[in-house]
């Protein structure tokens, strides 16, 4: 492009960003779940030192989503070089528009400000944010909308008020919500056009020491990149409540979390995590999560301090005797990230569903994940990938007596479900903050036994790790671009191909499509 015309079309973004647009937050506002800058955040974990050291802060990597303000430190900027600067850049934009006295401005390029936003006495705070934001799909396959909208694209409007500790926010958009008619009245006849949000929550600050969100939202556990096994960011948002506990001493934090899975028919989730880092560079995790039938949150639910399959015998013990009503499904998980090298970090998790040593009548299901990433220095410019391979077994995320580990149909772990395994890769080049090109392989294998066949008791037990039936087998190769200068501008330009195997467990069936898509956001 000459350089008459890439200056216009700087230019023209930056005007569009100054129209419009939609903020990160308050200091004490969190970071969406999915939010761009939660892959800066990974790759600052993989340098040591950090960057920035005292300035830039990741007290829980594997736990989200976290606070600007936890991402805080007290030190003054200092210049970063060759790729570490990249990331750096990237984070001191976000964080610049709620530099505070404890935290320095950085001098950075692209840190937009807010449509509105004032600070006033006694931590008062209102901040107003726009934006237009949507992603367009485009396919060749047989069956499908050749072109549509993703949900959520439309008009954004966030707003953040604050007072003292306590921080009110709410992320209403107008647009696409596919499939709205079925359960409640579009805003336009004929439309899957809506008003809604999946990111309005209240917190309270209790300081370095703990805080506490509910709301609707998204929340996250575990060190995988496209997901995790028992709390993914691949989940539906959930209407919850979140309370986290730092325990700096021992730089730990814990996390209880409490949410209902369908309203109206009793289905409730709780969970809780111990996050712990031992030494620099090494992460370790423990978490348990039980689906359960009441009318409501329990108290020792709630309280996240009994394991969940001691609750269960007590509010049995507290009832007069074992109740099916009363029967829950946990699931417990561990997971670690070790960074083995300046750079480069492997990690894995496990999710144990049901897990049997003594009998052979009742199947095992178990899910592993084993990631590595990655990044480099190559003549000032950042390289990073990632390799991730994840397996779950048979009738994990299922139950005969309807605690199914699903909200909104979909699994609250890992996306594909179990009877099935994905092999990730990524690799990533940025030749500067403001450019990325991005390409991605995949391979997901299938079976037959999916989120709809629970096992049953009596059934014969099948080898856990054995895919039933007629195995599905899907390849996808994906490259993307993305322009991504300011706070306020970021846009993706994607497109890819995706071939599959025994198309819907029929032998012989394959079929093969192109797909892409068109990214586009602008806040202010």
């Amino acid at each position: 492009m000459p350089a008459a015309r890439s200056r216009r079309f700087v230019a023209a973004l930056a005007l569009a960003a100054a129209c419009v647009a939609p903020a990160t937050a308050s200091p004490l506002e969190y970071l969406p779940v999915g939010d761009p800058l939660e892959a800066e955040l990974r790759v600052l974990d993989l340098y040591a030192p950090a960057p920035e050291p005292g300035r830039l802060l990741l007290p829980h990597a594997d736990a989200h989503p976290v606070r600007f303000a936890d991402l805080m430190g007290t030190a003054a900027a200092v210049p970063v070089r060759g790729a570490r600067a990249i990331t750096v850049a990237r984070i001191e934009r976000a964080l610049a528009r709620d530099a505070t006295a404890t935290f320095p401005p950085a001098d950075v390029r692209g840190a937009t400000p807010r449509l509105f936003q004032r600070a006033y006495p006694d931590n008062g705070r209102v901040e107003v944010s726009t934006g237009l934001e949507g992603r367009g799909l485009f396919t060749d396959a047989a069956g499908a909308d050749r072109t549509r909208w993703a949900d959520g694209s439309g008009v954004h409007l966030r707003g953040t008020a604050q007072t003292d500790r306590w921080t009110a926010h709410a992320h209403l958009w107008v647009g696409e919500l596919r499939d709205v008619t079925s359960y409640s009245d579009a805003l336009v006849a004929n439309s899957n056009v809506a008003l809604t949000t999946e990111d309005s929550w209240l917190s309270y600050d209790g300081g370095a020491a703990w805080d506490f969100q509910i709301g609707r939202s998204r929340w996250a556990w575990g060190p995988g990149e496209e997901g995790s096994l028992l709390l993914s960011r691949t989940a539906a948002p959930l209407s919850g409540m979140m309370l986290h506990l730092r325990i700096a001493p021992l730089r730990a934090d814990a996390f209880v979390f409490n949410a209902t899975t369908r309203p109206g028919r009793g289905e409730q989730l709780a969970a809780h995590r111990l996050e712990w880092q031992p030494a620099d560079g090494v992460r370790l995790g423990l978490a348990e999560a039980a689906r359960y039938h009441a009318s409501g949150w329990m108290g020792l639910y709630v309280s996240g301090v009994v394991p969940y399959s001691v609750v269960q015998r007590l509010l049995d013990q507290d009832a007069g005797g074992a109740t099916d009503t009363l029967r829950n499904n946990v699931l417990i998980s561990a997971d670690a990230a070790v960074r083995i090298a300046d750079g480069s970090r492997a990690y894995g998790e496990i999710v144990i569903d049901d897990l049997h040593l003594r009998t052979g009548s009742v199947p095992n299901r178990l899910g592993f994940q084993l990631g590595w990433d990655g990044t480099g220095d190559v003549r000032g410019t950042r390289v990073t990938w990632n390799a991730e391979y994840t397996r779950l077994s048979r009738f994990v995320y299922t139950s005969s007596y309807g605690r199914d580990y699903t909200a909104q149909g979909m699994p609250i772990g890992f996306p594909i479900g179990p009877d099935a395994g994905r092999f990730r890769a990524r690799v990533g080049w940025d030749p500067d903050a403001d450019w990325q090109l991005t390409a991605i392989a995949t391979r997901t294998v299938r079976g037959e036994s999916g989120l709809d066949v629970p096992f049953v008791a009596g059934s014969p037990v099948p080898p856990a790790f054995e895919y039933a039936g007629t195995r599905e087998t899907t390849r996808t190769l994906e490259g993307a671009l993305r322009y991504w200068p300011a706070t306020g501008v970021d846009v993706a330009l994607s497109a890819g191909r995706e071939w599959v195997e025994d198309a819907g467990h029929v032998a012989g069936a394959s079929r093969a499509d192109w797909r892409g898509s068109l990214s586009v956001r602008l806040v202010r």
